[in-house]
């Protein structure tokens, strides 16, 4: 009986004296090991597709905010202009063509 354990053994193994599951065995756990690397450097990618995508969107708010900035400052500098003499005086002789009593206008223009 001893000489037939043996050749039992000897059918389970392989020929380097491990059993034949162990092959089996190390493929699945390589393919475990495979896809979950291939899942991970697709979640890397993401991430920076991502990243890149919420870059530009900041960088696009930037902008947005500074013309917002510079176009609120030109008008509470033309609201803090708007009440005084100056203004009006300007707004006057520019747009309506008026004159400040005693001032003599000279026409330039040569229509004639």
């Amino acid at each position: 009986m001893t000489t037939m354990n043996k050749r039992k053994n000897r059918k389970t193994r392989t020929k380097y004296g491990k059993p034949e599951g162990a092959s089996v065995t190390r493929v699945v756990v390589m393919l475990v090991i495979l896809l979950l690397f291939a899942v991970g450097a697709t979640m890397i990618l993401n991430q920076n597709e991502q990243k890149a995508r919420v870059d530009a969107k900041a960088e696009e708010l930037a902008d947005l905010e500074a013309e917002a900035v510079a176009d609120n400052e030109q008008a509470q500098a033309l609201e803090d202009k708007v009440g005084s003499d100056t203004f009006v005086e300007e707004i006057a002789r520019n747009e309506l063509g008026m004159v400040k009593t005693g001032e003599i206008i000279f026409d330039t223009d040569s229509s004639s």
